[in-house]
């Protein structure tokens, strides 16, 4: 008779996630991994190498989950839309939120995980990096060299949202509507007036 596995993968990279949001990455120990679970501390090994490997995977989630979410706003020229989509997201996934705009890669990532992973998180970022090129390239053509112009748009997409995000996370209640409100402010100017 074949025994089937009592604890999935899914669950160790959730439970992770929800450590490193709740209390940082150092948080997020083999043996709070797996407690969280109820599972034994040995049963992880069954699933991954190695802590870093479960925070790879939990970073790797959330920012697939993130990246999804924005992604194609931005492949459109959608930047307020995008902006609005990560506070939807951050909303709809706090913990995953937590893990990803309270703590910086290099935090979560202090161990190196598998290359393989880590070259997946290069992936990662560098296909959000192509979706903001392309943003860039459709809103403000002229502007894209313009390093003012470039860091406008980072701050109206990424920086801005997620300070008004961070003080939220994690909070009674969740990300509060006024966020939106804020969020949709840094676009009441047309970006292509600010850039020019």
């Amino acid at each position: 008779m074949v025994r089937t596995a009592r604890f999935d993968a899914d669950a160790f990279v959730s439970a992770a996630t929800a450590l490193v949001a709740a209390g940082g990455p150092d948080a997020a120990t083999l043996t709070a991994i797996a407690a969280r679970v109820g599972a034994p501390t040995g049963s992880v090994y069954h699933r991954f190498p190695s802590r870093a490997a479960i925070l790879a995977a939990a970073w790797l989630k959330a920012h697939a989950a993130f990246s999804a979410r924005i992604r194609p706003l931005l492949e459109q020229g959608a930047g307020r839309a995008a902006a609005l989509a990560l506070v939807g997201w951050a909303r709809a996934e706090p913990e995953a939120a937590a893990l990803l705009l309270l703590h910086d890669t290099e935090s979560v990532l202090a161990d190196p995980p598998p290359p393989a992973q880590l070259q997946a998180v290069r992936d990662e970022q560098q296909a959000l990096d192509r979706s903001f090129s392309t943003y860039m390239s459709l809103v403000a053509p002229t502007a894209a060299g313009d390093p003012a112009a470039v860091a406008r748009a980072r701050f109206r997409l990424f920086d801005g949202p997620i300070a008004l995000l961070r003080p939220t996370l994690g909070r009674p209640g969740g990300v509060p509507p006024y966020v939106d409100d804020l969020v949709a402010e840094l676009f009441a100017a047309e970006f292509e007036k600010v850039a020019a």
